[in-house]
């Protein structure tokens, strides 16, 4: 498989606090990928560094085709957050002119698309503070894949969301993921995910402490991923929520 992006060692540290504690971890191109940890395993910060939103303390991010980080591998990135932030005046309709006026790949037809999948087009006049915590989760959701690009990172993205709510949240993933392009998923909801994730990376305290190919995990282990998630965490003394 050809990696379109490999970390290596990365630490990042805010004071005295080590967020990252030489963290390794290799995307390949067209494949799915699950991020998982309990609460406070650095995720987030993993995910942001990827982004070019927080600078590395320390080890390197290497971009596909050799970009240099920064604002030109941004522009191969689509980065959802657990949360964004909107201006109180802004409607749903709006947030899409703005990814459109800002993203030279954003595309309409993948926006409309996405708009039906996660039944937003009642709201498109809504004034996006008004929604509920899972419609904004799934607004945020449909404008980062709205983008047609080669690497989605969705921080969370099932946080708040109900039963059916995350059903469709994972079908808008499948269906919209460009041929080639991939997604790294965070997220402690193992069992929510396991059906769409090709490979697994556990993140504990900043640091990689087990991964594999989802189905080697299951056929050596003779269980879900999700069980040796829970076993492993188990060990480390992790908390699973």
């Amino acid at each position: 498989m050809t990696p379109i992006l490999e970390i290596k060692g990365l630490e990042k540290h805010f004071g005295s606090c080590h967020a990252l504690n030489g963290a390794d971890l290799t995307i390949n191109a067209g494949q799915i990928i699950g991020l998982l940890g309990p609460n406070a395993s650095g995720k987030t910060t993993l995910l942001k560094t990827i982004a070019g939103l927080l600078q590395p303390t320390g080890g390197e991010v290497r971009y596909y085709e050799n970009a240099a980080p920064g604002p030109e591998a941004r522009k191969t990135i689509a980065f959802c957050p657990d949360t964004m932030t909107f201006p109180n005046w802004m409607k749903v309709c709006d947030a899409f002119i703005f990814y459109r006026e800002f993203y030279p790949d954003y595309s309409q037809e993948r926006a409309d698309r996405l708009i039906e999948i996660l039944e937003l087009k009642s709201l498109k006049n809504a004034k996006i503070r008004s929604l509920s915590k899972g419609m904004k989760e799934r607004l945020v959701l449909a404008l980062t894949f709205s983008r047609n690009t080669k690497l989605y990172l969705l921080d969370e993205p099932l946080d708040g969301i109900d039963p059916v709510g995350k059903t469709k949240v994972i079908d808008a993933i499948l269906a919209m993921l460009p041929e080639g392009a991939s997604t790294l998923i965070s997220t402690h909801l193992v069992k929510d995910t396991e059906r769409i994730l090709d490979s697994v990376y556990f993140l504990s305290k900043g640091k990689v402490i087990f991964s594999g190919n989802c189905d080697v995990i299951r056929e050596e282990n003779a269980k879900t991923v999700e069980q040796v998630y829970l076993e492993v965490f188990i060990k480390e003394g992790g908390t699973y929520q």
